[in-house]
C-alpha cells in the first residue's frame, strides 16, 4: 500500500485504529517530533495537497477553441468610493431588492454622466444582476467598456458564466441587433416584429414599405402582430396600409387597423366616422344648453368595414356600443362644432352623460389632444389623461384633485404610480399629509413600491423625523425606512462621483 493509500486509510478509519503513516523516504520530508497521531494526520494531509498539486500535469488545450482575448480597455474606472458603493450593492446589499436594482441603476447613470467604468473585478456579478433586472441591463451598456462588452459576448456563447446577454451586447455590437431587410422574412414572428419596431422608432418609412412588401406572404397572426408595431410613430402616410387592413380576413387584423385609424384625426375613416356621428346629436334648452344623444342605425356594409358592431343572430345589438365606437373614432371637434363652445363649455352639455364621456376620454388620450385632456380632467382623474399632459401640468392637476373633496385616497395609487420621478415638493408634501393621516396605512402600504424614489430629496428629512415618532404601523415606518435609506445612499453615490 502507498503512502497515499494509507494516508486516506487513516483519515477514513481515524487514528486510533489505523495511525498516520510514515512519510515515503523519496519525499525527503519528516514531520517534527512531539506531535500528536491526530496532529501528524494533518501535518502530512498538507503535504499530500502540494505534492499532488506539483505532479499533476496539465490538460491538453485546443488553442483553436479559446476565444479571442478581451480587447484593451483604457477608460477611466470609477472611485474606490463609488467602486465600495457598487461592490456593497452587488454582494452585500444594504436594502431590499426593489430599492437595490433603483441604486445600481442610479450608479450607472451617474458613471455614465462621469465617464467611468465599472471596475473589470465587479463585471462578473453586474453581468449576473442584469439578466433578471432589464433596468440594469438597459442603462449599463455605456459604462462597462470594451471588456464588459467582450464578456457579455462570451455569456452569450455559452463560453463564460451563465446567463444571457442582453440585445446588442456582442464584442463589436453597439445598440440593438440590426437585421437586413433581405433577410427579415426568413425571422422568426417574433423577431421579425421587433426588428420592425426598431425601425418604426428610427425609420417609420421604411418599416411600412418592409410590411406591405411581404404582406401577402404572411400568415394572419404575424399580419396582427407586425401591424400592432405601427402603435409607434403612427404618422398620416401610414393610413394606406392600415385602410388596406380593414379588408382583411382576420377579424384581429381589421380591428387593429380600425384603432390605429381611430388615432389619426384627420383620417378618411375619422371623416366617415364624424358623417355618422354628426347626425345623432342635437343641442336642446334654451337657459340650460343640452346634447339629446341619438342611438345609431343597424350598420351598413361600409359601417362594418369601419369597425362597427355587426347585430347578433339573437338577442338586441348593442347599439350603445355602436355609439361608444363612432364617438372614438370620430374627430373631436365634431362636438365642438355641433355645440358651438369650447371642449370644456361642449362637457358642460354631457352632464348625465358618463359613457359618453368614456368614449371622449379614449378618443382624447388616443389622439394626445391636450385642450381636450385639459378640460376632461376638470371631469375625471384618469392616468390616461394625465400621461397626455406635460410633467409640471401632470403633477398641479393631480395636486388639485388631491386637494378637492372628491379625492379617493385608494383610486390616487396608479396615478401617482405612473407620474414622472421625482416629484414636486408640493406635490410630496400633499401625499405624505395623506400618508401620515390616521387611515393612511393602507395608501402607504400600496405606494411603498415607488415611493422611495417618487419622493425628492428633501423630503428625507422630513420622513426620519416620522420614523422617530411612536407608531404602531409596522409597514408605514418600513416604507418611511426605506426613503431615508435610499435617499442616504443616493447622497453617496452624489458624493462619490463628484
Amino acid at each position: 500500500m502507498t503512502w497515499l493509500a494509507e494516508l486516506r486509510s487513516s483519515a477514513l478509519v481515524g487514528t486510533g485504529r489505523h495511525a498516520a503513516p510514515v512519510p515515503a523516504a523519496e519525499l525527503e520530508f519528516r514531520p517534527p517530533d512531539g506531535l500528536s497521531r491526530e496532529e501528524l494526520l494533518l501535518d502530512q494531509a498538507a503535504v499530500a495537497d502540494v505534492v499532488t498539486r506539483a505532479a499533476r500535469r496539465p490538460g491538453i488545450v485546443d488553442t483553436a477553441q479559446l476565444p479571442d482575448p478581451a480587447p484593451p480597455d483604457d477608460a477611466p474606472q470609477a472611485s474606490a468610493d463609488a467602486v465600495r458603493l457598487l461592490d456593497l450593492l452587488l454582494n452585500q446589499p444594504p436594502v431590499g431588492p426593489e430599492l437595490r436594482t433603483q441604486l445600481v441603476t442610479d450608479w450607472l447613470q451617474f458613471a455614465a454622466v462621469s465617464g467611468r467604468r465599472v471596475p473589470h473585478r465587479l463585471l462578473p456579478a453586474l453581468l449576473a444582476l442584469a439578466d433578471t433586472k432589464p433596468a440594469v441591463a438597459e442603462h449599463m451598456q455605456l459604462v462597462i467598456g470594451p471588456r464588459g462588452r467582450w464578456l457579455q459576448g462570451l455569456r452569450q456563447q455559452g463560453s463564460g458564466p451563465r446567463g444571457h446577454a442582453p440585445k446588442g451586447s456582442g464584442p463589436q455590437d453597439t445598440g440593438p441587433r440590426a437585421a437586413a431587410t433581405d433577410d427579415w422574412a426568413e425571422l422568426t414572428m417574433a423577431d421579425a416584429t421587433a426588428e420592425l419596431e426598431r425601425l418604426r422608432r428610427s425609420d417609420p418609412a421604411t418599416a411600412r414599405e418592409l410590411l406591405h412588401g411581404h404582406w401577402d406572404t404572411l400568415s394572419a397572426r404575424e399580419r396582427a402582430a407586425h401591424l400592432a408595431a405601427f402603435a409607434i410613430n403612427l404618422e398620416p402616410a401610414d393610413e394606406d396600409l392600415l385602410e388596406n387592413a380593414l379588408d382583411d380576413k382576420a377579424k384581429s387584423v381589421r380591428d387593429l387597423a380600425a384603432d390605429l385609424l381611430g388615432r389619426l384625426p384627420t383620417s378618411a375613416r375619422a371623416n366617415r366616422m364624424a358623417r355618422r356621428l354628426r347626425p345623432l346629436l342635437r343641442v336642446k334648452g334654451l337657459l340650460r344648453k343640452q346634447f339629446d344623444i341619438d342611438l345609431p342605425p343597424d350598420p351598413d356594409a361600409a359601417a362594418l368595414r369601419d369597425g362597427i358592431a355587426q347585430a347578433p343572430r339573437a338577442g338586441e345589438p348593442d347599439r350603445l356600443g355602436r355609439l361608444d365606437t363612432i364617438i372614438r373614432g370620430a374627430p373631436l371637434d365634431v362636438w365642438t362644432t355641433v355645440s358651438g363652445r369650447s371642449p370644456a363649455a361642449t362637457l358642460a352639455m354631457l352632464d348625465g352623460e358618463p359613457r359618453v364621456i368614456d368614449a371622449l376620454v379614449a378618443a382624447a388620450t388616443l389622439r394626445t389632444d391636450t385642450e381636450w385632456v385639459r378640460a376632461l380632467l376638470d371631469l375625471r382623474t384618469d392616468a390616461r389623461l394625465l400621461g397626455c399632459l406635460p410633467a409640471a401640468e401632470q403633477e398641479d392637476a393631480l395636486l388639485r384633485h388631491i386637494r378637492s373633496s372628491t379625492a379617493q385616497p385608494m383610486a390616487l395609487v396608479p396615478l401617482l404610480r405612473e407620474l414622472p420621478r421625482p416629484w414636486g415638493a408640493p406635490l410630496a408634501a400633499a401625499v405624505l399629509e395623506l400618508l401620515t393621516a390616521k387611515n393612511g396605512g393602507q395608501l402607504t402600504a400600496m405606494v411603498s413600491g415607488f415611493l422611495p424614489t417618487a419622493l425628492p430629496p428633501g423630503t428625507a428629512d422630513q420622513c426620519r423625523r416620522l420614523l422617530q415618532r411612536s407608531d404602531d404601523d409596522a409597514p408605514r415606518r418600513r416604507v418611511f425606512r426605506d426613503v431615508v435609506q435610499y435617499h442616504s445612499f443616493r447622497q453617496s453615490l452624489t458624493e462619490a462621483f463628484q
